[in-house]
């Protein structure tokens, strides 16, 4: 599977995505997918190319490096810069201009190859800031990109690998300044004024058990939740007698927020989200369309909130009417809140 315009589950413990339920989930993204990768690239063989002394952009047919052996991983599609692409793979450069994932953003074309060292290729990362309530972009939100390990033991004091500021449509757009190296994933954490730290999946390395990244990402709907919104629903979720003290408040305590949507964006109503496996000590509720807090399905909001999760992560499905529809991993860090978007096809 993995097109990461659907899907990203990442066999992990973040809470990075989610998938359409007819896909082979193999380990990619949560809410807009790769194919076969959490990084929005196809998992080819890298473009590699020795000493040369400028870069270039993979779609001109020019690979280089500054010298030494260099690896660009996703590159290889068959379409040209400028040309229309749906995701990464589509591109001789491995970069579709990818900024909405549900709905994809109608002005994405194939971009320019980022930099090429003889380390490898850096990381070029697009994708737009969301008020999670509103579902509406904001302006003059910050991006931190950092790598997953960071992002859960401190996640206000990780060390930024990237990071940008987002314009007036949201939309950020920002380049590693070297090649991404980080173990299992990298993580965005967005923040801005009136909103709590809040953790999106971006990416997962390009080869499996490896730490190199593609240079174009897979997730591009990146959001950060209202603290108002949190200390409401972190209310309502105490009033429940199956919910400990110690898991509240949300956010602070850790915990995940998603919802389930369809391809359009749109949130889905009635689906039922539960874990796959049984037997774990994940709580799972639902906000009403009033903010209140509910047990049976999601509302006309699609809103769902995990408190109690397994730190290191444990898969979830979302079904309407008894068949499966989407599905992602999610786990669970102190001090700040993980987002899980369940996209069907």
């Amino acid at each position: 599977m993995l097109n990461f315009r659907n899907a990203w589950t990442l066999g992990s413990f973040l809470a990075l995505g989610a998938c359409a339920a007819d896909e082979d989930d193999t380990g990619g993204n949560a809410d807009s997918g790769t194919d076969d990768t959490a990084t929005g690239a196809s998992m080819t063989e890298p473009t590699t190319t020795a000493t040369a002394t400028e870069t270039d952009s993979a779609s001109s047919g020019a690979d280089t490096t500054t010298g030494g052996d260099a690896a660009c991983f996703g590159t290889g599609g068959p379409n040209k810069d400028t040309e229309a692409c749906v995701a990464n793979e589509d591109c001789l450069s491995g970069l579709c201009e990818i900024f909405t994932d549900a709905p994809l953003n109608a002005d994405a074309v194939c971009g320019p190859m980022p930099a090429m060292s003889a380390d490898g290729c850096n990381t070029r990362i697009t994708g737009t800031l969301f008020d999670f309530s509103t579902r509406m972009p904001i302006e003059g939100a910050t991006m931190k990109a950092a790598a997953a390990l960071q992002a859960i033991t401190s996640p206000s004091g990780a060390d930024a690998i990237v990071s940008a500021t987002s314009g007036a449509d949201g939309r950020i757009d920002a380049t590693s300044e070297k090649p991404i190296s980080a173990a299992i994933a990298i993580i965005a954490l967005v923040e801005a004024p009136g909103f709590f730290l809040t953790a999106t999946g971006l990416a997962s390395p390009a080869e499996e058990g490896g730490s190199a990244y593609a240079v174009g990402v897979g997730n591009h709907d990146l959001w950060t939740v209202p603290t108002a919104s949190l200390d409401l629903w972190s209310t309502g979720m105490a009033a429940d007698p199956a919910v400990l003290p110690e898991l509240l408040p949300l956010g602070a305590a850790g915990g995940v927020v998603g919802f389930v949507r369809g391809p359009d964006g749109l949130p889905i109503a009635g689906a039922v989200v539960e874990a796959v496996e049984p037997g774990g000590n994940s709580i799972i509720r639902y906000v009403a369309a009033d903010d209140t807090i509910v047990s049976d399905v999601t509302s006309e909001n699609g809103l769902f909130i995990i408190v109690g999760g397994a730190p290191l992560g444990e898969d979830f499905q979302a079904s309407v009417g008894g068949t499966v529809v989407a599905g992602g991993r999610a786990g669970t860090a102190n001090d700040v809140v993980f987002t899980l978007i369940m996209t069907t096809e």
